[in-house]
């Protein structure tokens, strides 16, 4: 036990913690960008496939299909190779990016079927334009009723930060290899599997514990809103 520990103090000095926490910083920029970006656009496809007619309805049935269909990491390769503008985080980033805004479409999709199309029909009677009844009467209440998807959707993000490491973005998971890669300069002797292992097993307690507090504060946000929604 003595041993254990004393391989933990090793391998987590302050120049490795200072290494994990930018890199920690670095996955939560990244899937928060990748949130909000795909939120926007994937809130206006579903728009679009629900309300827009049959062709603009196919044409984003297509890109979904395609990219819920196809693997995150197969796009982040893409994207980071073929993309010609923007620095390494932007490429690798907009490979997440795509399949995110397919998935948002479809949850948001759910969520616009779920409104009563009389609501709209009463909009229009009182002279509200079609962008003013989506603003101020569907959206409100479509993205309040999706809420629990997108906290899945939060959650599966932030994990799949981690395939952002397989084009050497130093995000968490790849900073956690890069320690392991180098454990020996640290304790002194060769790597061991003990050092795999704990290592590995720090980032799986640190990404349950960050989506853990994720679910549970948006749930609670959610409740929160709700409530107040029906007080009102």
């Amino acid at each position: 036990m003595t041993d254990l520990i004393t391989e933990i103090q090793m391998l987590f000095n302050s120049v490795t913690i200072r290494a994990l926490l930018r890199a920690l910083v670095l996955s939560f920029e990244l899937a928060g960008g990748i949130l909000l970006a795909s939120l926007c656009a994937g809130t206006l496809l579903a728009c679009l496939k629900t309300y827009a007619g049959k062709i603009f309805g196919r044409i984003v049935t297509i890109y979904v299909e395609i990219f819920r269909n196809t693997p995150i990491l197969f796009w982040i390769f893409v994207c980071y190779v073929a993309f010609p503008f923007g620095n390494q985080y932007i490429r690798a980033a907009s490979g997440m990016f795509f399949a995110s805004t397919a998935t948002i479409c479809e949850i948001v999709r759910g969520g616009l079927n779920s409104i009563d199309r009389g609501q709209i029909e009463a909009g229009h009677s009182q002279g509200l334009s079609t962008f003013q009844v989506m603003y101020a009467i569907v959206l409100p209440q479509c993205l309040r009723r999706v809420v629990p998807n997108f906290i899945n959707q939060t959650i599966s993000v932030f994990k799949d930060t981690s395939f952002l490491g397989q084009v050497a973005i130093p995000e968490f998971l790849y900073c956690c290899r890069q320690i392991l890669g180098t454990a020996n300069k640290y304790t002194g002797h060769g790597i061991e599997a003990r050092d795999a292992f704990i290592i590995f097993g720090m980032a799986a307690i640190v990404y349950f514990i960050i989506n853990f507090l994720l679910s549970s504060l948006l749930r609670v946000l959610h409740q929160n809103t709700m409530t107040g929604g029906r007080t009102r």
